[in-house]
């Protein structure tokens, strides 16, 4: 008899919509819209966007999400000047970092998910950032061997996201992430389920000598928490585009990998700078979704 086959969701990400303050009604809608077009999950994004009433907001996707069937996945960054600094020498920066993670770990909980993801290890925006010293990799174990007790106790897996170099020096490669996850769980006593890696395809492609090597290390080493998708330049998946989509699909299944694939590709009404959306005419958030629903069920998910 064959095994029956992992399930494996296709979300949507807040971020297709842009950073901007949100009303609670819009995030609800954006939610709505993910499930009208096939989505079984959604990834709201933590990092300062849900204005004063954050906690209300919050707990309202949560209801939301469970009313209209949708996976939640929290997403965050760690902000230049706001969230502290998780590889810093300084005690005090480094203690701020370690408050806004664990934070986020909350909120996470707060929109009814397991899963909090991002480029939690490094500083978004840092000037004139270089590679970690030897002493800045040292505090950043540290600091996430106290996130990945605090993420165990509340239930919650953290995923590293290496990104490319021109947007965060380090870390820019899953094995980078590996070693680094590795330090941290090496102790006895540290939780060895509450870390892992977001594996990004547009980040790869720039960072990785094969990409579908680094994805089938993760899955070797049981550390694939998370996955984004986008075409090239950032643009909405689709089955023409020199990724081989199928041979992802195929991977993931064969490994009876059981998760989320979110699609972070940006419509027209995002507001992030180009360096991170990339040149060119964009189309509306609804069409980037659906083009990327599409081409996952095309590749065979």
């Amino acid at each position: 008899m064959a095994s029956k086959r992992k399930i494996i969701r296709v979300g949507a990400h807040q971020l297709s919509w842009g950073t901007s303050l949100t009303t609670t009604r819009q995030i609800l809608d954006q939610m709505e819209t993910a499930k009208e077009l096939g989505c079984g999950a959604f990834e709201a994004f933590l990092s300062g966007n849900f204005g004063p009433r954050k906690s209300h907001v919050l707990e309202t996707v949560s209801t939301t999400a469970q009313k209209i069937g949708l996976t939640t996945i929290g997403c965050a960054i760690i902000r230049n000047g706001i969230d502290g600094d998780p590889l810093s020498t300084d005690e005090t920066l480094r203690r701020k970092a370690v408050k806004a993670i664990k934070q986020y770990i909350q909120d996470t909980r707060c929109i009814g998910s397991s899963l909090l993801v991002g480029p939690l290890a490094n500083v978004l925006g840092k000037p004139e950032a270089q590679p970690p010293t030897q002493a800045e990799l040292k505090a950043g174990v540290e600091t996430f061997r106290q996130i990945a007790e605090t993420a165990r106790r509340n239930n919650i897996r953290v995923a590293i996201e290496p990104l490319q170099w021109g947007e965060m020096p380090w870390p820019n490669t899953v094995q980078e992430v590996l070693k680094f996850i590795s330090r941290v769980e090496k102790p006895a006593g540290i939780p060895k389920s509450a870390l892992g890696v977001l594996f990004d395809i547009f980040h790869a492609l720039r960072m990785e000598e094969n990409y579908l090597d680094a994805l089938k290390m993760l899955l070797d080493a049981g550390k694939l928490f998370h996955i984004h998708v986008a075409g090239p330049g950032r643009t909405p998946p689709r089955i023409n585009q020199h990724i081989d989509w199928k041979k992802i699909i195929e991977m993931i299944q064969k490994a009876k990998w059981n998760g989320d694939i979110t699609i972070e590709s940006f419509g027209q009404e995002c507001d992030l700078p180009l360096a991170v959306v990339g040149p060119g005419k964009r189309p509306p958030a609804r069409e980037v979704i659906a083009s990327g629903v599409e081409t996952l069920q095309k590749a065979g998910l």
